[in-house]
């Protein structure tokens, strides 16, 4: 019986184990092909069969991408939005995460529930919206435009994620403050918001993988080449008869790669930080 039990057991972390592999191969293989993609010469781009390894490498796509293209103004442009989305959204959040979850008002149990209905609309049924309003107001080709965009689609599930940690805050470490002589504004800064470091670590990661990769509202409000991000730049190598797919993909892995030395880096506070985010609402 004992033998039985533990040949058991073997088969069923056997089985987990494979199926982990199998969702690690399903999840990573589109990323290295990407990479395999970028580093083939364009003779080896439409091989028949395909080769999980190039027989040769070559970083002329790289190259063409960083010096001869507009690689480095999509980059900046980007990054300006990730900057301002992301300072923005932690710091509207944790003001008004705080005040969900210290004061009692009327609505403040309903408020919540509104912000996130909104969530469950999708982005395209909101376009048409923003791009009629920031017409009438002259904003259609500006990086503000986008702020003001990204920011109203993020910060709900922001605003909740910081109420959800601010109100597992015990109400005596902020009392015990103000009896030392703080203020209510100094106790929040000095103690409350050090304690929700993994809920800030979670808005701000959340906010800067949506700002850097929004491709849909930025190919509408976004007119001149000038301003376009990078996922609109990137698509602007596919054209109707011939596509560039080694620069492509080099510039798909530049994109991404940013986005996952983030991750990487703050993986276990980002964890922790949506678990503890969501244990009140």
């Amino acid at each position: 019986m004992l033998q039985r039990s533990t040949l058991g057991r073997s088969w069923r972390t056997a089985l987990l184990y494979a199926g982990l592999f199998a969702a690690f191969v399903w999840a990573v293989f589109p990323f290295y092909w990407m990479v395999v993609t970028s580093l083939r010469p364009e003779s080896q781009l439409f091989t028949r069969p395909p080769s999980l390894v190039p027989d040769d490498i070559t970083l002329r796509h790289y190259v063409g991408l960083l010096v001869g293209g507009t690689f480095w103004r999509h980059a900046l442009n980007s990054l300006f939005l990730t900057v301002c989305v992301t300072g923005l959204s932690i710091l509207v959040s944790l003001t008004a995460g705080y005040a969900l979850a210290r004061y009692r008002f009327r609505g403040s149990t309903l408020l919540p529930a509104l912000m996130l209905y909104g969530q469950m609309f999708p982005a395209v049924l909101l376009l048409i919206p923003f791009f009629v309003q920031f017409r009438a107001l002259g904003w259609i080709d500006s990086l503000w435009a986008l702020v003001l965009v990204y920011l109203s689609y993020m910060l709900p599930l922001c605003v909740w994620l910081m109420r959800g940690f601010f109100a597992q805050v015990p109400f005596a470490l902020e009392d015990a403050a103000r009896m030392d002589g703080c203020t209510r504004w100094q106790a929040f800064w000095l103690v409350i918001v050090p304690m929700a470091r993994p809920g800030i670590i979670a808005v701000a990661t959340w906010s800067m993988i949506h700002a850097w990769n929004e491709f849909l509202f930025a190919s509408v409000l976004i007119t001149s080449a000038e301003k376009r991000t990078l996922p609109l730049g990137l698509s602007a190598l596919i054209g109707q008869y011939t596509t560039d797919w080694g620069m492509l993909m080099a510039g798909g892995v530049l994109t991404a790669l940013p986005i996952v030395a983030v991750f990487f880096a703050l993986q276990r506070h980002l964890v922790s930080g949506l678990g503890g985010g969501a244990v009140k609402g």
